[in-house]
């Protein structure tokens, strides 16, 4: 039948796979309501394009459940044609549990199929479709669309002949893709969903609504035999809202009477959410042992004939009940059962009663006896048991543990949550927490606050657990003050859970540190004596093999509280090292390196920081812990931006937000670093206020020191002193350090001597105990700016050379921004001109605005004008411009400009490091050699 009103969703397709055949592969998600006609509309892009290789799955509302079951459906027809390595086929077969072995995370699963995929591409375009995406099993889709967006994004790259990669695609992998001789795959996808779902998100949408009155009523024509009233078909096709699905049901379930006209319309009609009635009313026409075959059908979401037809046996359903249901047009049988219409199946098994339901999933689960389906034999069980069974509960927590260890968290969380159900007495609330705890790893923070609170139990250690669930899903979802809370709560759940189980309440104290750094001065109920107290009060519970690492932060902590920033120094250093050792376990590392991280502010050693996110990214990829891996990413992306890193910080923003994304959490925002080096103050205002709501103070920290830099680049010095003196106020654990170089460069050009002093002292022992390249290069650069003039050009010298080699660009580029500036004080104005030459590129290459912006107004004054800068070369007097580059030295060109855009005197002495009274002796001179009496005259001079 011809799809009728679909001419605008065919062209889309159309194109969609035209320019596949050309080699610009993508991805397409058809989203619209069940029955509108998007399988359809695949199915005739699918056969209507030829040279293409397809390859398709459907996802199953009953194996959503289970890790990677889609993808292994859509993959065993297609892995002897494309040849994979020995190392993807068996990665693929043991995630899906066809092969025994450790599990690989999600990258390696990525990886395996993007090979395989891209292989199949090697001769003919490739297009992946996936019907029903919104019941494909999360771990499926994740890895799919990954896959469609670096397979796209190399094909993108190779038409564009682009050099690097392509967005999306980390350079790494793009590399060996290359070297391993795939010659860009034409590589597509559509996805066919319901409605919108994380996983797909930036993805173009291709919205598939009902069709107009017109359209819709010939649709009914189509499938009504006998006369169809004219009126009649319009009220249908309005009732329904131009469904197709709804309009062919009722087309073939109204009589002849009623769609001539002549007999009454049922009122309400069976439409919309009703058309699972539709097939419940098919099916309760056929015989009874049909519908009992047709419930096994629904009830085992892999279709797998040997296993229905096992199960049916064992109910004593008749022989040859397929064969009608195949006759009735409900399914059709090839390598699997498969339901001709997907709301078919969801309704056969709502409607049947809960006892049959339980009898079909006993006869299920006892022919479910393969070892690899262990899980799936478990689900049966427990949808068999009508009321709490330990037995089928024990069962479905180790089927939960196998979900994990595939990093199927999603999974976990359900088979916990059913087992909890199951469980008779005590063991009830454990198990709920488990599958709290599993909630949060799957980036499900509603709920898991959910399931935490639903914990209600006398035993205090459960309760503990319960507070700390609630106090990390508060900040995964982003709820009002949710930092400033998160350290009392965790602080008594250490309490709650008491010295009778040491190792827990040492992690709920590491816990309220974490939380402590995150909340900063914005802390409530509590603060960091107070929890440095309950850590030193319980230090001597725990055993060295209980504590490895969780004891050598929570002491790095409270030295930092009680002794000082420089003298945790080492016990930080040996935490860090410790977490970026692979014979740490993951889960010790996702839960110290949050606080492992923030500490290593305090060490000065970019490669040390690098390794510990990395560490942190590549088990949270393995493990599929989605928060982990989305806050990660944000922590590697933050680093990278204070170290001058821009392409490589965006990239990791926007992969971060992409998990994120795919999890419902709120998006990340910029990095303040880089947004204060491009002097976006309203940018840096949003974050702070963003932060006030969580009760985040580092966070409010971060975005203040983005507004020191931007006030910092442009000359504002005082401005730069009094928001940096507020950081470090507030800086009771020393994790923004970073920003004590820029109080001592603000405080000496705003005459602060005093302040300045003060804020140099405290850099100066916390750098000396870092003892790196890079701390001890800031510091020789901060102490040049307070040196007699004798030791200053020594003490610059050394901080260039010590930051060269440290791998913080922003700190090299101001290094030699504040040599070049002292130079040119001191009339060395060529020497001046390397240094600033050097820094401006540097910044320039930053997107480092108002930086680039003073070290071109530097080179100007040193006799360079910046590059761009306004010139006159006509002759004097010409459209009543003087030639004043000509008159006016160097020095006298740049106060002029900024006198004539409005600056005062104090203003341009700010800027240009010099007095007042210097800057008035300069603009009188000026005033005198282009005969002007006012600043206004001086504009169309200096322009």
């Amino acid at each position: 039948m011809a799809l009728r009103g679909r001419a605008g969703e065919s062209g889309t397709l159309r194109k969609f796979t035209g320019a596949l055949l050309e080699g610009l592969g993508d991805a397409l998600v058809l989203v619209g309501d069940p029955g509108t006609g998007k399988t359809a509309l695949l199915e005739e892009a699918v056969t209507g394009t030829a040279g293409l290789r397809i390859v398709r799955v459907a996802g199953m509302e009953a194996e959503s459940g289970f890790p990677y079951a889609a993808l292994h459906r859509l993959l065993i027809p297609v892995l002897s044609a494309a040849s994979p390595s020995p190392d993807d086929v068996r990665a693929l077969h043991v995630a899906f549990g066809l092969a025994d072995g450790p599990v690989p995370g999600a990258e390696p699963i990525v990886r395996a199929v993007a090979a395989l995929l891209g292989g199949l591409a090697s001769d003919r375009p490739v297009l992946c479709c996936v019907d029903d995406a919104h019941w494909a099993d999360r771990e499926s889709l994740t890895v799919l669309a990954e896959v469609a967006r670096r397979l796209s994004a190399v094909a993108a790259a190779r038409n564009r002949a682009l050099p690097g990669p392509a967005a999306g695609v980390p350079p790494s992998w793009l590399m060996e893709h290359r070297m391993n001789g795939v010659a860009g795959p034409a590589f597509g996808a559509v996805f066919v969903v319901r409605e919108t779902v994380p996983e797909l998100d930036g993805f173009p949408l291709l919205e598939v609504a009902g069709l107009a009155a017109p359209d819709g009523a010939a649709v009914l024509r189509s499938v009504v035999d006998g006369p169809l009233d004219g009126l009649v078909a319009e009220r249908l096709a309005a009732a329904t809202g131009g469904n197709p699905r709804a309009l062919i049901d009722l087309g073939r379930e109204l009589s002849a009477d009623q769609l001539a006209g002549a007999g009454s319309l049922p009122d309400p009609l069976p439409t919309g959410s009703t058309l699972e009635e539709f097939h419940l009313r098919r099916v309760r026409e056929l015989p009874d042992g049909t519908r009992t075959w047709l419930l096994i059908a629904a009830a085992e979401p892999s279709g797998d004939l040997t296993r229905i037809a096992a199960a049916a046996d064992r109910l004593g359903v008749p022989a040859g009940a397929a064969a009608v249901a195949v006759g009735a047009e409900v399914v059709t049988l090839g390598a699997r059962a498969v339901f001709r219409a997907p709301l078919a199946r969801a309704a056969i098994y709502s409607g049947a009663t809960g006892d049959r339901r339980r009898a079909v999933h006993a006869a299920l689960a006892a022919v479910t006896v393969r070892p690899e389906d262990a899980d799936r034999r478990a689900w049966h069980l427990a949808e068999s048991c009508a009321g709490p069974d330990e037995t089928v509960a024990r069962a479905l927590a180790e089927a939960a543990d196998l979900a994990g260890e595939r990093g199927g968290f999603a999974a976990r969380t359900a088979f916990l949550t059913r087992a909890a159900e199951l469980s008779p007495g005590a063991g009830r609330a454990a198990r709920t927490l488990d599958a709290a705890e599993a909630a949060l790893m799957a980036g499900t923070p509603v709920r898991a606050r959910r399931l935490a609170v639903a914990t209600a139990t006398r035993a205090a250690a459960v309760r503990g657990r319960a507070m700390l669930v609630r106090a990390r899903a508060e900040v995964m979802s982003g709820r009002a003050d949710a930092y400033a809370k998160g350290p009392l709560i965790c602080l008594e759940a250490a309490r709650a859970i008491g010295g009778s189980e040491p190792r827990p309440a040492r992690g709920a104290l590491l816990e309220a540190v974490e939380h402590l750094i995150g909340a900063g001065d914005m802390v409530q109920g509590t603060g960091p004596e107070e929890i440095a107290a309950a850590v030193r009060a319980g230090a001597r519970t725990v055993c060295p093999a209980d504590g490895a690492v969780v004891e050598p932060l929570l002491h790095a902590f409270g030295t930092v509280v009680e002794q000082g920033c420089a003298r945790a120094v080492p016990e930080v250093r040996r935490a860090v090292a410790m977490l970026s050792t692979a014979d740490v376990a993951d889960e010790v590392v996702l839960r110290g390196h949050p606080t492992a991280a923030a500490l290593s502010v305090l060490l000065w050693d970019a490669e040390a920081s690098r390794a510990l996110w990395r560490r942190a990214e590549r088990i949270a990829r393995r493990s599929g812990a989605r928060w982990h891996l989305a806050s990660g990413l944000y922590g590697s992306a933050t680093l990278e931006a204070r170290l001058g890193n821009v392409a490589a910080a965006g990239e990791l923003l926007a992969e971060a937000n992409r998990v994120g994304a795919g999890i419902g959490a709120p998006a990340f925002p910029e990095p303040p670093e880089l947004l204060g080096r491009r002097g976006d103050e309203d940018g840096l205002e949003a974050a702070a206020r963003a932060a006030g709501r969580l009760g985040s103070g580092s966070m409010r920290g971060l975005a203040r020191i983005g507004m020191v830099t931007a006030a910092l680049s442009r000359g504002d010095y005082p401005r730069a002193a009094a928001l940096a003196a507020r950081v470090v106020a507030a800086d009771r654990l020393g994790t923004d350090s970073r920003v004590l170089p820029d109080l001592v460069e603000a405080a000496v050009r705003s005459g602060d001597r005093a302040g300045a002093g003060a804020a140099l002292a405290t850099l100066r022992t916390r750098a000396a105990a870092a003892g790196t390249g890079w701390s001890l290069g800031v510091l020789s650069r901060t102490r040049a700016l307070v040196a007699e003039s004798g030791d200053a050009e020594p003490l610059h010298r050394r901080a260039v050379a010590l930051l060269s080699g440290a791998g913080a660009r922003v700190d090299l580029a101001r290094a030699h921004l504040l040599y070049g500036e002292w130079l040119r004080r001191r009339k060395r104005r060529r020497d001046a001109r390397g240094e600033l030459r050097t820094a401006a590129a540097m910044f320039q290459e930053m997107g480092a605005v108002g930086y680039a912006e003073r070290a071109t107004r530097e080179l100007e004054a040193s006799g360079r004008p910046a590059v761009g800068a306004a010139r006159w070369d006509g002759p004097p007097g010409t459209d009543g411009r003087e030639h004043a580059d000509g008159m006016l030295t160097p020095q006298e060109l740049t106060i002029a400009r900024l006198a004539a855009a409005g600056a005062t005197n104090g203003e341009i002495a700010a800027r240009l490091f010099l007095s007042a009274n210097t800057v008035d002796h300069h603009l009188r001179k000026v005033f005198r050699k282009l005969d002007v009496s006012s600043r206004r005259q001086l504009w169309p001079m200096v322009r």
